[in-house]
């Protein structure tokens, strides 16, 4: 059983080439592909299109292999049983293979490529034949019709609208969120931006100015959508400064800097940028240079890392004056300088920059950090005592006194009746089986009540005056009586404990002069206390973010980054961790499978915010935004 294939192929000079070869089995395959034994290479045949079997003498069947039929005798068909006597033919795309009786009973196929008819029309006939000139107007009328509808639909029509429209009524929700002042940590602290929930659009519908907008606008501004004049409120002119301020008001949002600083220290832009902003009158500095609306849902908050750096890489050769250190990224930011306590006072306290290897501070509070955290001394035995709330090791743990804030980003403020009181009581005398407890942080009162005590006994056989003891349960404190006539030198006991040649119930956190005037209620004065809330003002830390390191949690995790806590013997000590501290997690590589990603953000915006305006010696006479304080740089800062 074998096949006779003939393959005709036309030559560019209008003559034949013919192939022939011969197949010894019983079936051949048909198709495009390279492995058919008879390959017709056209599109319109598939790879394997079918096959050819022998069945019997002078019989073939012909059986589609894709489910593609085939054509046989102006039919469409899948399968045929052929005689060879009736020499039939079969149509497969532009291929037409005849089928025959060749000699020693094989079965001869010739294949030809058949010519269409429209590969032998003349070149003006065939242009024609997919034309539409019949059916739509000539090319000439659709580009002036495509043209009015561009101008009317695209141009005239949103224009007239935006001319026409009333100003825009801004949403009330949305002006009194713009007006309220940033929290610290509410939308900084892990390099993530807490993206707003979207807003409804505003009622109204679709407005014929909405085809001019470049993309969907962003969460914070969802429902201006429809109300295009709230921002563009001139046409054909940019977005302008006073647009944004009619929601986002200089009090919620300072300023960076002084306008003037700004200008003087930013870094020009140049080039074709610089040409394009200077002919279209986009100066630099404006609002939208750095927020970009209509590109998505993040866009207005989101601010790429070199818009910080463009600035602070080189602001020192712009502004030679600015004791702003340069920033030209995070593995060269420069270490923290520390805002500090140098005088306090109850009502203005004097703050100094100064750099951490350097900081001393002075809260006019005597506190050593080692003494209250040690797990063997007499101060863990009495909170032991007293039940407060311990760590493992028995000694009181950092957040007995720092209990975090609501936002989980500071600390509460550190009183005595909450912190303190529970070891330092102020009790000086027992009358009886009264205690006589004194009230803290007035003087002039204390002296005043322990002056009338005793000034008011005769005798004081059952008056007993506490001396200066180790804080601890009342039940524990020794008595020694002291006659009423003696209440100048009651005074002098509780402010300095010199009768007892010890320490007062003042002096053990206190230090305390003695002005040496007769008026006893005046003689003594304690220096003044003012316990620093925030250490980087221009920097946000959220406690609340950084609660385990590098497996430690709670008072383990405290002092991985305050390690010197343990052994500060003086509250000058400033214990704040270095930059090298926070390099350990951010921008630092993961110790596992992803090597190359960073375990925390490390961008600017991670720690940083633009609009918290600055101090007083970056931006004299600036208001200061809530929660901060003026700040006086120190000496040693100016060298920088």
């Amino acid at each position: 059983m074998s096949f006779i294939i003939r393959q005709i192929a036309r030559r560019a000079d209008g003559g034949d080439i013919i192939r022939t070869r011969t197949l010894t089995t019983a079936e051949i395959s048909i198709g495009r592909g390279t492995d058919c034994d008879i390959q017709l290479a056209d599109l319109a045949v598939m790879l394997r299109h079918a096959r050819i079997v022998r069945t019997g003498p002078g019989t073939v069947s012909v059986e589609a292999s894709g489910g593609v039929p085939f054509q046989l005798a102006g039919g469409f068909v899948t399968r045929a049983d052929l005689a060879l006597a009736d020499n039939p033919a079969i149509a497969i795309g532009p291929f037409r293979l005849s089928l025959s009786a060749g000699d020693d009973d094989a079965v001869a196929i010739t294949a030809t490529r058949v010519v269409p008819a429209v590969e032998t029309a003349d070149a003006g006939a065939e242009t024609g034949i997919f034309s539409l000139e019949g059916a739509l107007p000539g090319k000439r009328r659709m580009a002036w019709i495509a043209a009015a509808v561009v101008l009317i639909g695209l141009f005239l029509l949103p224009l007239l609208h935006f001319l026409g429209e009333d100003r825009a009524v801004l949403p009330q929700a949305m002006l009194a969120e713009a007006r309220q002042p940033a929290t610290p940590g509410q939308t900084f602290g892990d390099g993530r931006l807490q993206l707003p929930r979207e807003r409804a659009a505003a009622a109204g519908g679709f407005a014929p100015d909405e085809v001019w907008s470049s993309g969907r606008l962003s969460n914070a501004h969802a429902s201006l959508a429809s109300n295009c004049g709230a921002c563009h409120q001139q046409a054909f002119v940019s977005v302008t400064d006073s647009a944004c301020q009619a929601c986002h008001v200089k009090d919620a949002l300072p300023d960076h800097a002084l306008p003037a600083r700004m200008s003087q220290g930013r870094l020009p832009a140049g080039g074709v940028i610089g040409a394009a902003h200077r002919a279209f009158n986009l100066p630099e500095g404006r609002c939208t240079s750095c927020h970009k609306e209509h590109e998505g849902e993040a866009t207005v908050l989101t601010v790429a890392a070199s818009f910080c750096t463009d600035c602070h890489a080189g602001l020192n050769n712009r502004l030679p004056d600015t004791p702003v250190a340069d920033v030209p990224d995070w593995q060269r930011h420069p270490d923290f300088r520390a805002t500090l306590v140098t005088t306090p006072s109850l009502t203005q306290p004097v703050f100094t920059r100064a750099a951490l290897k350097v900081a001393r501070e002075n809260s006019g509070l005597l506190y050593p950090h080692a003494l209250h955290q040690s797990a063997s001394n007499a101060v863990a035995n009495m909170a032991q005592k007293q039940g407060l709330p311990t760590g493992p090791d028995g000694a009181l743990p950092c957040r007995y006194c720092h209990i975090p804030d609501a936002a989980q980003a500071r600390f509460q403020p550190i009183t005595m009746e909450k912190n303190c009181s529970a070891c330092h009581d102020l009790a000086f005398a027992r009358d009886g089986g009264t205690l006589r407890t004194l009230p803290h942080g007035k003087p002039e009162q204390v002296a005043g009540i322990i002056r009338d005590f005793w000034a008011s006994r005769r005798g004081g056989a059952d008056v007993a005056l506490f001396p200066r003891r180790t804080p601890g349960l009342l039940a524990a404190i020794a008595a020694e009586p002291l006659p009423a006539s003696r209440a100048d030198a009651a005074v002098a006991q509780v402010f300095t404990g010199r009768r007892f040649g010890g320490k007062g119930i003042c002096t053990d956190c206190h230090v305390v002069s003695d002005t040496g005037t007769a008026d006893i209620s005046r003689r003594f004065a304690i220096a003044a206390v003012t316990l620093n809330d925030h250490y980087l003002p221009q920097g946000r830390f959220p406690h609340g973010k950084h609660r385990s390191f590098e497996g430690k949690t709670g008072q383990a995790a405290c002092l991985a980054c305050h390690d010197g806590a343990m052994t500060s013997k003086a509250a000058t000590d400033v214990l704040l961790p270095g930059v090298a501290s926070c390099r350990q997690c951010h921008g630092a590589p993961v110790k596992a499978l992803f090597a190359g990603a960073p375990k925390a953000g490390a961008s600017c915006d991670t720690c940083h915010a633009y609009h918290d305006g600055v101090n007083d010696r970056i931006n004299p006479g600036a208001p200061v935004p809530a929660g901060h304080r003026r700040v006086a740089l120190a000496a040693a800062e100016t060298g920088r």
